[in-house]
């Protein structure tokens, strides 16, 4: 179970369907080159990419307070913040997942596809396979287009963490934790995208789940300005 130091930001008000991250400004305000490295790092020995990258991303009606699932994620992006060196290491990630209590409907799945693409096509490969995993479409949401933003600002990823809490049904959080890797296929434009993917269900409809969420969650607000955040309306 996770237990952290409360964090707390004010909330911000999103009006459309697009994704934003949220901003603040004055001296408290941290900017993203002092935050980005948490959660982004170059790769230096790969030929084929670029960089490793982590994003948590929720999705959620809005509300005059934080979301379940906003606290939660700031538990875990503080949990994953602890450590400077394991911090996008996917079995870090992974153990930080099943430390939130009361899962139910919880499932792993791993696979590889071989893929033939242009290195610049990454992103975008990488964003479908995350938003695929996390059933956005139920949602009613094109998780694919912020995900894939994210990543090309920041190059042709090796390997890629992404972390979707959906609470578009008030009752339930489904949590989705995508973790990814592109290795050279031998061959010009060939690729192999390996994938690990973890799945499980908040039911806040259960008295019990509902109490334990907000016992170990409930001193957290929503997420941060963060580059590696991002809310999304259903």
């Amino acid at each position: 179970m996770i237990g952290l130091e409360s964090s707390s930001a004010p909330t911000d008000g999103v009006n459309s369907k697009e994704p934003r991250q949220r901003h603040r400004s004055g001296p408290a305000a941290r900017g993203a080159d002092e935050l980005r490295p948490r959660f982004y790092k170059k790769a230096t020995m790969n030929p084929i990419a670029e960089t490793t990258a982590g994003l948590f991303l929720v999705i959620g009606a809005q509300s005059s307070g934080p979301l379940e699932a906003e606290r939660i994620c700031s538990a875990l992006i503080q949990k994953l913040s602890e450590g400077s060196i394991l911090n996008l290491d996917p079995s870090t990630w992974q153990n930080a997942m099943q430390m939130v209590p009361n899962q139910v409907e919880a499932a792993t799945a791993s696979k590889t596809q071989n893929r033939t693409m242009a290195v610049a096509d990454l992103p975008s490969t990488l964003a479908s396979i995350c938003a695929d995993a996390a059933d956005g479409d139920k949602a009613g949401v094109d998780l694919a287009k912020p995900i894939s933003v994210y990543l090309s600002r920041y190059g042709e990823p090796t390997a890629f963490n992404c972390f979707i809490l959906d609470q578009s049904d008030s009752a339930k959080i489904h949590l989705s934790l995508t973790c990814l890797a592109a290795f050279d296929g031998g061959s010009p434009g060939s690729f192999a995208v390996t994938s690990t993917l973890l799945k499980a269900c908040l039911n806040l409809s259960n008295k019990d789940t509902q109490s334990t969420i907000a016992q170990v969650f409930g001193r957290f607000g929503p997420p941060s300005d963060s580059p590696y955040y991002l809310r999304v309306l259903p």
